[in-house]
């Protein structure tokens, strides 16, 4: 339901409620009661009462940069009940807080009452975007994306997401068109680099996808995903040790060995593969399952094809 459903079903009691100086507790019928997590308002409200939703606002900027998620939402909250209308940079604001902690519902719904107010609200509708891309409606994702990505000054998590989505679409091409789209705008960025990296890797593109991902570990050196990416690129030139290297990074070494392990059985490396299945389950008794399972495919494998490379 749409914000402006919600509030001419409340108008009366949330103007009502904005009567109160200290912002109290949510009044009967108020609709921003839906985007509470049920912090302690009670509390809040006593220690530390407002005379104007702008206090309030700036009482949650101030807490939301100390890291204090639950005041910063209970503030934007109550600067928002002492409105006479709906305002879209705080509900903005509640919806960064709750996709940060993963409450992709309430989320989404602060994200398309902002929408209701401001229909070109390009972070409301980028991140929108990204949580439906998250819940895997993607069609509906690249509705709110690509109108966004049109514009002239068009946030650079717009062009990544819908990067993702062509990728997911094997449309290799235009992926790496958005990604080079959300370098330009923020050059160095390395959820960026990683994902065109793998975008290339899809593509079969070894060589870019090397760069990209070197790249990005290179501005990120704890970049976990980007380091394991970047020894699946290594591993399927058949430079193991690197490889193992790279996605030790990312892991214990048991479960790069597997991984490695599973990348050459994919190739058809199979002598290769059971190696590095056989190194796994050496090295730690908890990837023994996992390892001696593929080992056993891979037997049956190497059975079919008398342990030969198949190219």
């Amino acid at each position: 339901m749409g914000l402006r459903t919600v509030w001419a079903a409340a108008t009366l009691s949330l103007v009502l409620g904005g009567c109160a100086a200290t912002g109290g507790p949510p009044p009967e019928g108020d609709v921003y009661g839906s985007l509470s997590d049920g912090g302690s308002s009670v509390a809040y409200s006593t220690a530390f009462p407002v005379g104007s939703p702008e206090e309030a606002y700036r009482n949650g900027d101030a807490a939301l940069r100390a890291g204090d998620a639950d005041r910063a939402l209970f503030e934007y909250l109550r600067g928002l009940r002492m409105e006479a209308r709906p305002k879209a940079d705080p509900l903005y604001r509640v919806g960064i807080i709750h996709h940060g902690r993963g409450n992709h519902e309430l989320a989404g719904t602060a994200y398309r009452w902002v929408l209701d107010i401001e229909p070109n609200h390009a972070g409301a509708g980028t991140a929108l975007g990204i949580i439906l891309i998250q819940q895997r409606d993607y069609e509906q994702a690249e509705r709110f994306l690509a109108p966004i990505a049109a514009r002239r000054q068009a946030p650079w998590q717009a062009h990544n997401a819908l990067g993702v989505i062509a990728d997911i679409n094997s449309d290799h091409a235009t992926a790496q068109s958005h990604y080079a789209r959300a370098l330009e705008v923020n050059p160095r960025t390395p959820l960026v680099l990683n994902n065109q990296g793998y975008s290339r890797y899809l593509a079969g593109d070894l060589s870019g996808a090397r760069q990209a991902l070197r790249q990005a570990v290179s501005v990120n050196p704890d970049y976990d995903l980007a380091w394991r990416n970047l020894g699946l690129v290594h591993a399927r030139e058949g430079d193991y040790d690197t490889a193992i290297e790279a996605v030790a990074r990312s892991g214990d070494r048991a479960k790069a060995y597997n991984d490695i392990g599973y990348i050459s059985m994919l190739e058809g490396r199979y002598q290769d593969a059971m190696g590095f299945f056989e190194e796994a389950m050496r090295l730690s008794p908890a990837y023994y399952v996992t390892a001696s399972e593929n080992a056993r495919s891979l037997d049956q494998l190497i059975r079919r094809h008398g342990g030969e490379t198949v190219n």
